[in-house]
């Protein structure tokens, strides 16, 4: 029989219960990089009106490479392999501009289908010369040699003897395939080898190791000609390649998003390969939008939605194709996402459009775009990919049913290559409420300056019977807090419940009040966390909401600072729910939020200082306490020097160091590279050497080096005994 109270019983029947888990790809343990890790399988564009399933687009991943189990890196291509029987399977093609005959499409691909008896045949057609044979090799590849001969033309490919049938004139260009050298009308061709006066059948072309994609053979000659094969050999690691893995379906619950870690390693030349990592959430299983093509009153346009689409508008139902555009596009965009799926075009129906098919775009409504790469810092070993506590937080939006990541892979060098091995993610389930709303309050302020904020919180729903609720709270600050105020929390039947904590010293923590109910639980250099009476009830849709509302001192350094925010409930783990911009309340005058109490806004969240007036970037210097005596005493033993990096978009050097009135650098207390944000040091009245200096005044210089130019501040400190 369970010991548990029976309120903590109750509540347990009534809120879902969260579990947190890994979910690893990968390794010994994880699922098999081959399988694509998640229940619905990747789709990738592949052009503007094409799409592939699979996790490699491109093809050019090695799975489990040289006896590596459960590790992927790019491709490596073995010295001696013709890239060029791959080209249709990598997506690739091959193609004439300046022949326009019908089958000629057929004809090419003799070209690259590694028979040596058939043929491109150009012997009895009227136009010969200035003929462009393009290859497109699919993806990138470091290449050293090709290979192009009429049949018989090769000692490997006994054939009929047509081997005097060879081209007497050619231009090859190349073209690397990177996005700088695409033009609007295709690539940007570099012209390699030009023989007009050709005499070999067997045209074989060593040429330095170089990356290429794109190949261009022209005719330069009015005599005909047949090529059985255009061989291109490649060496080395391929420059690019790019892993997407499955859809991870959380279930209808949701899930929140902590860390996600990986194993890597390089090969070659340190410094030349790379891997990135990458997420996107989505609220339903497709990140992609099909559209199909049609004439509405003379005009060609894209849409959407199924053929004959309708939905229910004021004054009736409304077929959407008959309408005007712009307002078929605002009924369907404002319908319910479920409803929306409804009448759009799923794969199999856009495949079957044949030439009434649309672009196909990403879903940025119920998708977030693929996250910056994730930097994370200290490798990790295979031992550790299982420690959720590891790795970098997790930034694409949750929660969220529907999860995916992808991994870029790049190098610089034939010989490099970055590889992972196994990668993990922590999801929980379900998340503590469906979405909860954030909003700050002041939203303008001045630099550097002390500032009173209340922060106020709004569940738009907790679901009852799913979601956890929550009673924790952390506020990412840009310094540390310098007070936390109060903590108020109103449950949805307006009763308001209230700590106050001004007189609490935040460098003895936990503080909790006298019913310990409410608590500061930690204070960091960047961000705070209290806990109160859990909240587990709230619904926008019934007019019954929950708020919590946390005051507290801090100050901003820079224009368009993010007071990020994240809820948790103490007993189901530590992911915690970051909320959504939004209007939660009329906050104090001022708070003139033109949005409806409820809603999303772009800027609930940052605060702004003036942009005009004060440049500084080094602000707030100052030398505590003054004078300072270190005699042991436990009394002033130690001067503080603190400052501000304000406005910094990223880290720049800074030097600390401490001068005689002679300018006599006696001691450096630091030197190297800080981003924005407050920072603090201290110093013993020794010097370098640790050797205690006569008592007397001596200055602190603080040197910041930026792109805006230098900064220098001098405070002066009397050392005393």
């Amino acid at each position: 029989m369970s010991h548990l109270p029976i309120a903590l019983l109750l509540l347990a029947a009534l809120q879902g219960m969260a579990e947190t888990r890994s979910i690893a790809i990968g390794g010994a343990s994880g699922s098999s990089w081959q399988d694509g890790g998640g229940q619905i399988q990747a789709i990738f564009p592949t052009g503007a009106r094409d799409v592939e399933r699979g996790n490699t687009p491109g093809g050019v991943i090695d799975f489990d490479p040289e006896g590596r189990v459960g590790w992927i890196f790019p491709q490596n291509v073995v010295e001696g392999t013709n890239l060029a029987v791959g080209i249709l399977g990598r997506g690739g093609s091959v193609t004439s501009p300046t022949v326009l005959e019908a089958g000629i499409e057929s004809q090419l691909k003799t070209m690259i289908d590694g028979d040596g008896k058939t043929a491109l045949e150009r012997k009895n057609v009227a136009v010969i010369r200035g003929m462009a044979m393009d290859f497109d090799l699919g993806a990138r590849f470091g290449v050293h040699r090709v290979q192009f001969f009429p049949r018989n033309g090769h000692p490997d490919f006994p054939a009929a003897p047509f081997q005097e049938d060879f081209i007497r004139g050619y231009e090859l260009f190349f073209n690397d395939g990177s996005e700088e050298t695409q033009g609007a009308g295709g690539p940007e061709w570099r012209s390699l080898r030009l023989d007009a006066a050709n005499q070999d059948a067997l045209v074989d072309l060593s040429i330095p190791p170089q990356f290429v994609r794109f190949i261009r053979l022209q005719s330069r000659t009015s005599s005909g000609f047949e090529i059985a094969e255009f061989r291109v050999f490649g060496t080395g690691f391929v420059p690019t390649a790019e892993y997407i893995s499955n859809i991870f379906d959380l279930g209808p619950d949701l899930g929140l998003w902590g860390t996600i870690r990986w194993v890597e390693e390089s090969v070659g030349p340190a410094g030349f390969a790379s891997a990135r990592v990458r997420t996107r959430t989505g609220l339903d299983a497709s990140p992609l939008v099909y559209t199909r093509r049609f004439f509405f009153e003379g005009v060609q346009v894209e849409v959407p939605w199924k053929k004959n689409a309708t939905v229910e508008a004021e004054g009736g139902e409304v077929h959407l194709d008959q309408v005007d555009l712009e307002r078929a596009r605002a009924l369907f965009g404002a319908l319910p996402l479920e409803e929306r799926n409804a009448i759009s075009l799923s794969l199999d129906e856009y495949k079957g459009l044949g030439a009434e098919r649309g672009n196909v775009v990403a879903d940025l409504d119920a998708w977030s775009p693929w996250s910056s790469p994730y930097d994370l810092g200290t490798l990790l070993t295979e031992a550790a990919i299982e420690d959720s506590q590891l790795g970098v937080p997790i930034v694409s939006p949750g929660p969220r049913r529907y999860i995916q990541f992808r991994i870029d892979f790049l190098s610089e060098d034939l010989e490099a290559a970055t590889g992972i091995g196994p990668l993990a993610f922590t999801v929980a389930t379900p998340p503590p409420a469906a979405q909860i709303l954030g909003e700050i309050f002041p939203r303008q302020v001045d630099l550097g300056k002390p500032v009173d904020f209340v922060y106020a919180v709004m569940p738009t729903s907790i679901r009852r019977g799913v979601d956890t609720g929550f009673d924790g709270f952390e506020i990412a600050t840009p310094v540390r807090v310098e007070a936390i105020e109060s903590i108020e929390v109103e449950d949805a039947d307006g009763r308001v419940e209230a700590a106050d904590f001004s007189r609490a010293d935040l460098s003895a923590l936990p503080a909790t009040d006298a019913t310990g109910r409410f608590a500061i639980e930690s204070v960091s250099a960047r961000r705070f966390r209290v806990r109160f009476p859990l909240i587990a009830e709230s619904e926008l849709a019934t007019g019954r909401t929950a708020q919590l509302k946390i005051r507290f001192r801090s100050r901003v350094l820079r224009y368009g600072t993010k007071f990020a925010g994240f809820a948790f409930n103490s007993a189901e783990g530590d992911v915690g729910q970051e909320v959504v911009a939004g209007n939660v309340a009329a906050l104090a005058p001022g708070d003139d939020d033109m949005a409806a109490v409820g809603s999303e806004t772009n800027r609930g969240l940052s605060v702004d200082v003036p942009l005009a007036g004060n440049s500084a970037l080094l602000i707030n210097v100052r030398a505590q306490p003054r004078p300072f005596s270190p005699n042991g005493d436990g009394i002033n033993d130690a001067t503080h020097l603190y400052y501000d990096l304000s406005r910094l978009v990223s880290p720049a050097p800074v030097e600390v160091e401490i001068v005689d009135l002679a300018g006599r650098r006696v001691r450096r207390l630091f030197s190297g590279l800080q981003g924005g944000g407050s920072y603090a040091m201290s110093w013993d009245g020794a010097d370098a050497s640790g050797v205690a200096l006569p008592p007397g005044l001596y200055l602190v210089r603080v040197t910041l080096a930026s792109d805006a130019g230098g900064e220098s501040a001098v405070r002066a400190v009397e050392l005393v005994y």
